[in-house]
């Protein structure tokens, strides 16, 4: 039977199971080598997400998040959900930060719980997914003063046993901080939060250290915490520089410069709390 909307609202009103089933297999059909089913399933996504968007992002990050589902669908949901989120354009990025706002309180933290059980996910491109989409919601709510417990929960991934965890919270703590304006993240505390969550998981970073994209957005952030207006962030973000150069050492050489203008500067003109950190580097 061809894929189409009204086959998929058929089998919706069925069961969730049903539903669940029938998304897995027009996001596989999507990626189809036969061109004729990979149409169908395509024109299948767009008339289920204009005609009932709340049930398709849920449905969608339920696809993320279920450890049962295949590689491939996990892939396509990802990404589905981060360009519902996001665009280049930025008239269409106002749009869609917009239309997310808009949307029922209670789906959006059903869809947000999702996200971050996802972190936990066995499956690495899920998990890295997650992370990215979790930093466009925080890039849409957390100007808006929503989401308040999202840092907190993050936190306390920094505190669970298995190190794929905290490898992927501590990617989208650097994924956050590169969505969010500094200023925004840093009026309530979540900057110094974040910046203590990276130093903790530090440790377990190996694997994000090793990666050029991951690294970059890691020292990226730390760099820019050590610009804050505030004491405590410029000192938590210093003692993050402390760690990494004496575990990752060998991975720093892009950044030294840059290094030394902040430990220089601090060392000129910043507090003794946060000057004294400069002396373990």
């Amino acid at each position: 039977m061809p894929l189409s909307y009204a086959n998929f609202s058929h089998t919706c009103d069925s069961s969730k199971t049903n539903m669940a089933m029938v998304v897995t297999q027009i996001l596989l059909s999507a990626q189809s080598v036969d061109s004729t089913v990979r149409n169908r399933a395509e024109e299948a996504l767009k008339q289920i997400q204009e005609q009932n968007l709340p049930n398709f992002l849920l449905s969608i990050s339920g696809e993320l998040s279920s450890k049962e589902k295949p590689v491939e669908s996990h892939k396509l949901a990802g990404l589905i959900l981060k360009n519902t989120l996001d665009a280049k354009e930025q008239h269409r990025k106002y749009e869609l930060a917009q239309r997310w706002l808009s949307l029922d309180v209670a789906l959006k933290s059903q869809i947000k719980a999702c996200l971050l059980q996802t972190l936990a996910s066995p499956v690495s491109d899920a998990r890295s997914t997650a992370s990215q989409v979790i930093a466009k919601v925080a890039g849409i709510e957390l100007p808006q003063k929503q989401w308040p417990e999202l840092i907190g929960s993050l936190l306390s991934n920094i505190h669970q046993v298995p190190p794929h965890v905290k490898q992927a919270t501590l990617e989208t703590l650097g994924y956050i901080c590169k969505e969010v304006v500094a200023e925004v993240v840093d009026q309530d505390g979540s900057m110094l939060a974040a910046t203590r969550a990276l130093y903790n998981a530090l440790s377990f970073a190996k694997a994000n250290f090793s990666s050029d994209m991951e690294r970059d957005y890691i020292m990226r952030v730390i760099c820019e915490a050590t610009l804050s207006p505030y004491g405590k962030t410029r000192q938590a973000a210093l003692e993050c520089l402390v760690s990494i150069g004496s575990m990752y050492y060998d991975k720093l050489a892009p950044y030294i410069q840059d290094i030394f203008n902040i430990t220089s500067k601090a060392v000129r003109e910043d507090e003794e709390a946060v000057a004294l950190q400069v002396i373990e580097f």
